[in-house]
């Protein structure tokens, strides 16, 4: 008998395409949300340290259902990362004035990387691309955009309304590229990226998207996913329309990944062509390797400790070697836990918990 109202929702939550189903799982789930809330006022947490890591994560997420759970590696997930930046400042600097709150900058940071991802997936499933074309594809069209955005200097050609692209020198006045604001009038509530208000806003937003993603995932389209990613002929023969769920998808990751680069330049003020480049591209696939793609959960706390540890590398006085230990990492954990070191770890407590139903890790690899 299929489950509706809360029982249905907790079947989603607890679902076979997510590591992490017994009460074990989601007591130590509420005990690190609260440890997280609890950060900056009782365990000494820097938020303008942090809040780069909880951007990170919403990145990695984007990556997982893509890659992880439908098979599609894309090179380029920061491209639609820069075009929400890009976007969120272009409508804040313009709109600040007159609406005073940055609502239409949140959701075009959000719906002009969907509406980018769109155009692109549409021409790359129809033609039927697969595999490295599409990783290579996405790479390149990413380096475009960061070869294209360097060459916007001119102020007299590249401003749209008050905001100037800058060229290398990123988008300009960064003096007007607003913080998060919400509300109308004096219930205006702004969120500086420097600030503990900030952090709580990032935060709350990468639970409910984690949350969502899970109850997603669990859902009969996570269940097409991961059809699509073992055996797409076969999926199809089935009467599923492979080429829509992947463009789906593909769409679903851009809007996260959207809504990372809105959060990142609402947090630094800033957005300047370098968020296309190599590294930053680079940097997304080895957090979700390392972490495990496969799982969603392990890709967000790969992509939040690799960022940390990077973060550290490159502060405590050798930065020319946070790139070659991030690359060192990924060999060692593709030759020793190839499914990522924190699906490895879950595995494990499977072995501990698994039998009494505490900790369950165990995922369905094949659902036609």
């Amino acid at each position: 008998m299929k489950r509706s109202g809360i029982f249905g929702i907790l079947g989603l939550l607890n679902g076979p395409q997510t590591m992490g189903r017994g009460w074990v799982f989601w007591i130590g789930f509420v005990v690190f949300v609260v440890l997280a809330y609890l950060g900056p006022t009782h365990l000494g947490l820097k938020p303008y340290k942090i809040n780069e890591f909880l951007i990170s994560g919403f990145l990695a997420a984007s990556l997982s259902i893509l890659w992880g759970y439908c098979g599609i590696l894309s090179l380029g997930q920061v491209a639609f990362f820069g075009i929400g930046g890009y976007v969120w400042g272009v409508i804040g600097i313009n709109l600040w004035d007159s609406t005073g709150n940055t609502h239409l900058a949140f959701l075009g940071g959000i719906l002009a990387p969907t509406a980018f991802a769109a155009i692109v997936g549409a021409a790359m499933f129809l033609a039927r691309l697969k595999g490295v074309y599409i990783a290579i594809l996405m790479l390149v069209l990413s380096l475009l955009l960061e070869t294209f955005m360097l060459q916007t200097a001119d102020p007299e050609v590249y401003s749209i309304g008050k905001a100037v692209l800058g060229g290398s020198n990123g988008l300009r006045p960064a003096s007007d590229i607003p913080n998060a604001a919400f509300g109308w009038g004096e219930s205006v509530v702004d969120f500086n990226g420097r600030r503990a208000e900030f952090y709580y806003f990032a935060l709350t937003l990468l639970i409910l998207t984690y949350l969502g993603l899970r109850m997603l995932l669990n859902s009969s389209f996570g269940y097409l996913l991961v059809a699509v990613r073992e055996d797409p002929d076969r999926t199809e023969t089935f009467g599923y329309d492979v080429r829509l769920i992947q463009l789906a998808v593909f769409c679903i990751a851009a809007a996260i990944a959207g809504l990372a680069g809105s959060l990142d330049t609402a947090r630094i003020n800033r957005v300047d062509p370098e968020v296309f480049g190599v590294s930053a591209n680079i940097m997304v696939v080895i957090w979700v390797a390392v972490g495990g793609r496969k799982d969603l959960t392990a890709a967000i706390l790969g992509a939040i400790s690799l960022e940390w540890l990077f973060l550290w590398l490159t502060t405590s006085g050798n930065p020319e070697y946070a790139t070659i230990v991030m690359g060192a990492i990924l060999v060692g954990v593709m030759l020793i836990a190839p499914e990522g070191i924190f699906v490895f770890i879950g595995e494990r407590l499977r072995v501990l918990f698994g039998k009494s139903g505490l900790f369950s890790v165990e995922r369905k690899d094949s659902v036609i």
